[in-house]
């Protein structure tokens, strides 16, 4: 058996996929262990693993690691390159630079035989190059969302280059080869259809998306049985709180009190009064409500892009910041949904794009087929057997 060391981020989007992973390999007899910046509430962590957190090292970074959280939701009103610059800049590398003692410290601890670091969790990688232990990388969203910059924007090429080397630089590792990501195993939550990776390098291993921890948060589910009209999912994620009040007036504009049942998964109090045909909730078991759904409003996040598509689901995708515009591009052209980009968001548009989507079977058809290029690729029990002959292939090797 193998100990396996998830690297998480605060965000629970990133975190998810590894819960549902680390529970099969607890299954299996392995034993799994988190470490990450902010605490994690116990219900989330799977039976016999735990949560690491290295309150110690972390103590001296609080009031920054707040600043970093509370500056994501400036993301909707930054520009393109400024949002490249707060998400590189000014978020993952002074993460990693908080993260690299306590990961360092929980890993002479616990001892893994193998870190996996989460694809913006850059300190897990580099403190598993610089310990000598086995590294696979997470990728939870579809990979390359800078594109080719080397050769579109060779400026900001050269800007991640400097950044992500000085990084590096600063803990020792003096190599122009990027050390922030696994070269021998990265484990990604799409297929490689709907990502856009035909002929996926040898270490990219796509296995579509993995079902998250159970949800038993109560929901009205008699209400929802009685509506008779259309349902459709709404969801902004756990960012973005800034934006919410905003967003959900033009969609009471777009639908209030029309022939559609709207289910919104924000907290009630961002709207004074809601129309009778919108059920609001703070927070939903989503993978079980959306089932019962026939279209998905998202901002491009990706576990309820995945829960739309494990479904079948057309979408209506009002990208926002962040990764978001890479994700309705792709959503786009597999022809699985139509794009009202947040800052253009015009009522008359939303509406149209719903009828299209919910009267039109070609959006229907062609999200059913990403589903099934999802199950095709193996989802959790493919993750699980790749980690865990990873493990037995570098543990082998090491004894060599």
């Amino acid at each position: 058996m193998a100990k396996f060391l998830f690297v998480v981020p605060p965000f629970f989007g990133h975190i998810s996929p590894t819960l549902s992973v680390g529970a099969s390999l607890i299954a299996n007899g392995h034993e799994v262990a988190w470490t990450g910046l902010i605490p994690l509430a116990d219900k989330h962590i799977p039976e016999g693993g735990r949560y690491i957190l290295p309150e110690k090292e972390l103590a001296p970074h609080q009031e920054e690691i707040a600043r970093i959280l509370k500056r994501q939701d400036d993301g909707p009103s930054l520009s393109g390159p400024e949002v490249m610059k707060l998400a590189l800049e000014e978020t993952y590398i002074p993460f990693a630079r908080i993260m690299v003692p306590g990961v360092s410290r929980v890993a002479d601890d616990f001892q893994p035989d193998v870190i996996v670091n989460d694809c913006i969790t850059f300190a897990g990688a580099l403190v598993a190059h610089l310990k000598g232990i086995p590294c696979v990388t997470t990728t939870p969203v579809p990979p390359d969302v800078m594109g080719d910059t080397a050769n579109s924007a060779p400026k900001i090429f050269e800007w991640q280059q400097n950044l992500i080397k000085g990084l590096q630089r600063e803990l020792g590792i003096y190599t122009d080869e990027f050390m922030i990501h696994s070269h021998q195993m990265n484990i990604v939550f799409t297929s490689k259809e709907f990502a856009g990776f035909p002929e996926p390098e040898p270490h990219m291993k796509f296995v579509g998306p993995v079902k998250g921890r159970p949800n038993d948060t109560p929901f009205d589910w008699e209400r929802l049985e009685k509506a008779t009209t259309p349902k459709v999912f709404v969801s902004l994620g756990t960012l973005l709180v800034d934006i919410r009040r905003e967003f959900f007036l033009k969609l009471i504009e777009a639908f209030g009190n029309e022939p559609i049942t709207i289910v919104a998964a924000t907290d009630p109090s961002v709207i004074d009064e809601w129309p009778e045909n919108f059920i609001v909730q703070g927070f939903v078991p989503q993978a079980d409500i959306i089932p019962k759904m026939d279209a998905v409003i998202c901002h491009g996040g990706f576990n309820t892009v995945n829960d739309s598509f494990m479904n079948g689901l057309p979408m209506l995708i009002t990208p926002i910041a962040y990764d978001h515009f890479h994700t309705a591009a792709l959503i786009e052209n597999a022809g699985c949904g139509i794009k009202v980009r947040y800052k253009r968001m015009r009522v008359a548009d939303v509406q149209n794009a719903m009828r299209e989507l919910l009267e039109n079977p070609k959006y229907r058809i062609a999200a059913q087929h990403i589903r099934d290029t999802f199950n095709a690729a193996g989802g959790n029990a493919k993750a699980v057997a790749l980690l865990e002959d990873f493990a037995v292939t570098n543990r082998v090797t090491e004894n060599a």
